[in-house]
C-alpha cells in the first residue's frame, strides 16, 4: 500500500510519500495527463499565492478546495494507496477516505 499526501509545497512536486518524505513525480505513478496537467496548473496558482504571503483568503480556500479534488482524482486512479491533503497555507492536513 502506498500512502501519499497532496502538497504544495515549494519545490515540491504535489505529491508527498507521507513515509519516506520525498517527492514523487505525477508521471512515475502513471496517473493520467489531465491529472497530472491539474496539478502543475494547481501548483502553479499555491505557488503565486504563497508568494503573496497567502494574504487572500477567498483564494486560499479555492486551492485547497481543488487540492482536495485532486486527492480524492489520484486515489480513484491507483489501486491500493492511503492519501491525505496537506494545506501549506494553513498547515492542516486531512485524510482523504
Amino acid at each position: 500500500m502506498k500512502y501519499l499526501a497532496i502538497d504544495a509545497s515549494l519545490g515540491g512536486t504535489g505529491i508527498r510519500d507521507m513515509y519516506s518524505g520525498g517527492y514523487i513525480d505525477p508521471k512515475d505513478l502513471l496517473l493520467s495527463p489531465v491529472i497530472s496537467n491539474y496539478i502543475q496548473d494547481w501548483l502553479h496558482r499555491y505557488n503565486e499565492a504563497h508568494y503573496d504571503g497567502f494574504s487572500d483568503q477567498q483564494i486560499v480556500q479555492e486551492l485547497d478546495l481543488e487540492g482536495r479534488e485532486i486527492a480524492y482524482a489520484v486515489k480513484a486512479e491507483l489501486v491500493d494507496v492511503k492519501m491525505e491533503y496537506f494545506s501549506d497555507a494553513k498547515m492542516e492536513k486531512e485524510n482523504i477516505d
